[in-house]
């Protein structure tokens, strides 16, 4: 057996592995020069056009800062749009399905204490969070970890702290952010006591990032968290409060349905006083 043969024969052998790897690595969070990262979703921005423009919309989130949830049939409106189309994924049985979808490039875990979350994996988020992200960067795609502060319930049912404090104390964020490529903190709760919100999302960000220096962190915000009534200053003054230890933020502008039964009518005027605000900052 000649030195030249068993030469080429490794060359052969070491593209092959190392093109392979490479084909599965995680693609990661596209760059975002412009300014703050976003998740938005394509269903709930159409439903407020009448309110919220769709030029308007394409100014704040038509650009690859942004994470936009698309459904089965996405509005003609947002096919042509330059943002990181996203399916959302409530379980890993439909983690899979998700992420084979070839017309996205991110995938939304969104573990919650509803049924469309299964009980193990409530109980154990941070393992499901990584059995998804061994799913979807098999397939190259960019996962998106955003774990419902009402699985204190569940992790910890005895607990009488703050569910926010104790969410925290669970260090959730670490063991989730060890396999995510975007940890988002759902605080939208506390959005109007803006040092509740300070002081958990600060503390969310800094396990998440102590766990895993290259994660992407959001914080949750929205227009009608569970029903309540919020103004666009009081949501803007949240997002101020951790513009520096945050890369952008989830913004809902829920409407009720099965994933916010309690929520009330969309809002979507408190959004576009809320950017409206952030713009002229």
């Amino acid at each position: 057996m000649s030195v030249g043969w068993l030469a080429a024969s490794f060359l052969c052998f070491f593209f092959v592995v190392t093109t392979t790897a490479a084909a599965q690595a995680p693609a990661g969070p596209p760059v975002c020069e412009s300014g703050l990262r976003w998740i938005v979703n394509a269903g709930s921005l159409q439903h407020s056009q009448a309110d919220f423009s769709l030029d308007l919309q394409k100014k704040y989130f038509d650009s690859a800062c942004t994470f936009l949830v698309i459904g089965d049939n996405p509005s003609e409106d947002y096919r042509d749009w330059t943002a990181v189309k996203t399916r959302t994924a409530t379980s890993l049985a439909t983690v899979e399905t998700a992420a084979a979808d070839a017309s996205t490039t991110a995938v939304l875990y969104d573990p919650e204490g509803w049924d469309m979350t299964p009980p193990e994996e409530q109980k154990d988020p941070a393992g499901a969070a990584c059995r998804a992200g061994s799913v979807v960067h098999g397939h190259n795609k960019i996962l998106i970890v955003t774990p419902a502060i009402d699985l204190i319930r569940v992790i910890d049912p005895a607990s009488r702290e703050n569910r926010f404090e104790a969410f925290a104390g669970t260090h959730l964020a670490g063991d989730i952010a060890k396999c995510a490529d975007v940890y988002e903190i759902q605080a939208q709760g506390t959005e109007t006591d803006t040092g509740a919100y300070r002081k958990f999302v600060e503390a969310e960000a800094r396990q998440a990032r102590a766990a895993n220096p290259h994660v992407v962190v959001l914080a949750g915000i929205s227009t009608n968290p569970t029903g309540q009534q919020v103004s666009g200053k009081e949501v803007f003054e949240a997002v101020q409060s951790v513009r520096g230890s945050v890369d952008g933020f989830w913004l809902t502008v829920p409407g009720g349905g099965k994933f916010c039964p309690s929520c009330g009518a969309p809002q979507p005027k408190v959004a576009v006083d809320m950017l409206q605000r952030l713009d002229s900052k």
